[in-house]
């Protein structure tokens, strides 16, 4: 029969660090190592551990993070490749040396980067008594608790917790949106809105689907980053707002990087429902200088291999009409209410007419309409009154240095 006392005595005992530096939250030692083991617990819950070996993974570094966001202070480092190393010291833990790699994973080298690791070692393996015990849902959360007792103060506790829940509840979430996509379902189930954590529990879900079907590759530059310790250049942007929609499908998503991320969301850049990048004038406009932004307009996207993920064309056409298209329009609109100094004085007073009435709808246009940088006298007013005296204003200065000779 194999001894589970053993293994909960092994994970309450772990060899931690005890530098100056270490947040009282974990009890003034390094988490590294228990915040990894509950990374591992949570792949086996999630049934990504099938056989005995664990992988240095996007996953797993991704876990460990968010394990780290919750105990440690902000800007505090999170290296995963620490712990991975060290483990093996606790008596339950070996490294898995890559093939030729052997003599370096024996002599004892220090392989505490992550590059090192993936390097030199395939993974970990865990003692198969261990391996065999954890296989048991009930025996992984009696070594969840105990890790969580002995290493955590109490009232960090709760926080690791509700941590390994949201973990759990995004995965499974994450893993219905990829089905249901595949399956070609159009509801998606709402229980989630009545739980506290829903929030968190979508977003985590939501980027991992979609992140997951693009393989962190974003869909309109092609970029592709991943580090070893599982940070990734892309994130998971809706094509249709979730305030609109309420739709966290793979096909209302795409993977994208941070720059473009920002200009999809901004209206600068969209795709066609043929999938294809288009960019609007205005993100060359102003002695702006987009770079290599510019070279994307007209290319085809980079789109998820199974083509039951591919966003929706009627998604697409949506934001085209009403995010990306309606400033397009609004600019060229603009640009129609021009003069030059061959105008006449009645032209004039007519264009700033037209401006008044302008600001007057733009006191109360939706939030979505951006206000357009190069009229000066437009400005956010607290009544009507204040944007005809602004206008009026640029009126008399406009036509005095026009005239006044």
């Amino acid at each position: 029969m194999f001894d589970l006392a053993q293994y909960i005595h092994k994970f309450t005992i772990l060899r931690r660090d005890p530098a100056k530096g270490w947040p009282a939250s974990t009890r003034g030692k390094s988490p590294y190592k228990p915040l990894l083991l509950l990374a591992a617990l949570d792949q086996f819950d999630q049934g990504q551990l099938t056989h005995n070996l664990i992988e240095l993974t996007a996953d797993l570094g991704n876990l460990f993070e968010l394990y780290c966001a919750t105990v440690l202070l902000p800007g505090m480092g999170c290296n995963i490749a620490m712990p991975f190393f060290h483990m093996q010291g606790e008596g339950f833990w070996q490294l898995v040396p890559l093939p030729g790699k052997e003599a370096n994973v024996a002599s004892g080298w220090r392989l505490i980067t992550e590059s090192q690791l993936l390097n030199n070692v395939a993974g970990a393996r865990l003692d198969d008594e261990l391996f065999t015990l954890l296989a048991v849902k009930e025996n992984r959360d009696v070594l969840r608790a105990a890790l969580i007792d002995a290493h955590f103060v109490e009232a960090t506790q709760p926080l690791l917790w509700e941590r390994v829940a949201t973990n759990q509840a995004a995965f499974l979430y994450s893993s219905e949106l990829l089905e249901q996509a595949r399956k070609k379902l159009k509801e998606l189930r709402p229980s989630l809105e009545d739980d506290g954590f829903a929030r968190e529990v979508r977003d985590q879900g939501f980027r991992r689907a979609v992140v997951v079907a693009y393989n962190h590759r974003c869909a309109c530059c092609g970029l592709r980053i991943v580090t070893p310790g599982g940070h990734t250049a892309v994130e998971a942007a809706h094509i249709i707002p979730w305030s609109e929609s309420r739709n966290d499908q793979p096909t209302n998503g795409m993977a994208l990087c941070r720059l473009c991320h920002w200009s999809f969301d901004e209206g600068l850049m969209s795709v066609a429902t043929d999938y294809r990048v288009i960019l609007s004038p205005q993100l060359a406009a102003h002695g702006n200088m987009p770079g290599l932004l510019s070279m994307l307009d007209a290319r085809p996207i980079f789109l998820p291999l199974e083509t039951t993920l591919h966003p929706d064309p009627a998604n697409l056409d949506w934001r085209n009409k009403k995010i990306f298209r309606k400033v397009q329009r609004f600019q060229q609109f603009l640009n129609s209410f021009s003069f030059s100094v061959n105008d006449s004085p009645s032209d004039i007073f007519s264009v700033f007419a037209v401006n008044w009435m302008l600001e007057l709808c733009l006191l109360m246009r939706p939030r979505s309409i951006a206000r357009p940088s190069q009229v000066g006298f437009w400005r956010d007013h607290s009544s009507p009154l204040h944007g005809l005296s602004r206008a009026c204003q640029s009126l008399g200065c406009v036509i005095d240095s026009i005239y006044r000779e």
